[in-house]
């Protein structure tokens, strides 16, 4: 088994929390979110939200013949959580053959662009964020969410910075969300590249990248040299 279940809860999920970080402070969309690893980053926050969820989780099999052993997706439960985007990756797993984590990950990415709108829509259903002139402002000018569960949370990016760049102790979730944001590209958006490189210790040591994550690291790293191949073999 890979995560321990926990009841459905009313919160932020990782996937709304990682369009959040795609969104510069002015509003703009950062780069970085036009990049493949950052599909298929959402693409693995909802898979990695599903399995906290309780309706999949990740086994590792060992491989038949080369490649080592495989990180499989399984379902233990086909019941919506009533998050849309989350559902819809829930709805292709459990009416797809049984894969493992990367193979999932290439399979879903297409559909990365409808979970992105399915979280911005909900985000905009809740009042934190409006679209304006191609522009995704906050609605609350503390950049807090609203309450949840009786206490304000702070928003994602000072979160991370607050843990990157000070001594806060990340929530194991953040520690997720972390993890998810490195391999995404997402913290090259509000980090300079000099920051990166002197933070490249702290990242690795508060990112925590379960069963589920690191599959999708593995795809990302893939479709990265594919596309690097595609580019470069022609010319050769």
């Amino acid at each position: 088994m890979n995560m321990s279940l926990t009841p459905d809860v009313p919160g932020i999920s990782l996937v709304e929390e990682l369009c959040l970080l795609a969104i510069e402070d002015d509003g703009s969309v950062a780069s970085t979110a036009g990049e493949p690893a950052f599909g298929m980053g959402v693409v693995g926050a909802c898979l990695v939200e599903l399995c906290l969820r309780g309706r999949l989780d990740a086994d590792v099999q060992p491989a038949e013949g080369e490649g080592g052993p495989r990180t499989m997706l399984l379902v233990l439960a086909s019941e919506p959580t009533g998050e849309p985007a989350l559902d819809e990756v829930l709805t292709q797993v459990a009416a797809g053959p049984q894969q493992a984590v990367v193979e999932w990950t290439r399979a879903l990415f297409p559909h990365a662009g409808i979970l992105v709108k399915l979280a911005l829509d909900r985000l905009q259903a809740r009042g934190i964020i409006e679209s304006r002139e191609a522009r995704f402002l906050w609605v609350l000018k503390s950049r807090k969410y609203p309450v949840i569960e009786g206490r304000e949370l702070q928003e994602a990016k000072l979160r991370i910075s607050a843990v990157l760049l000070g001594d806060a102790i990340p929530t194991p979730s953040d520690s997720v969300l972390i993890g998810l944001a490195s391999i995404s590209g997402l913290l090259r958006g509000f980090l300079s590249g000099s920051e990166l490189r002197r933070l490249e210790e702290r990242i690795l040591e508060v990112g925590s990248l379960d069963l589920v994550a690191r599959g999708v690291e593995r795809a990302i790293e893939e479709e990265v040299a594919f596309r690097a191949r595609a580019m470069m073999v022609p010319h050769m």
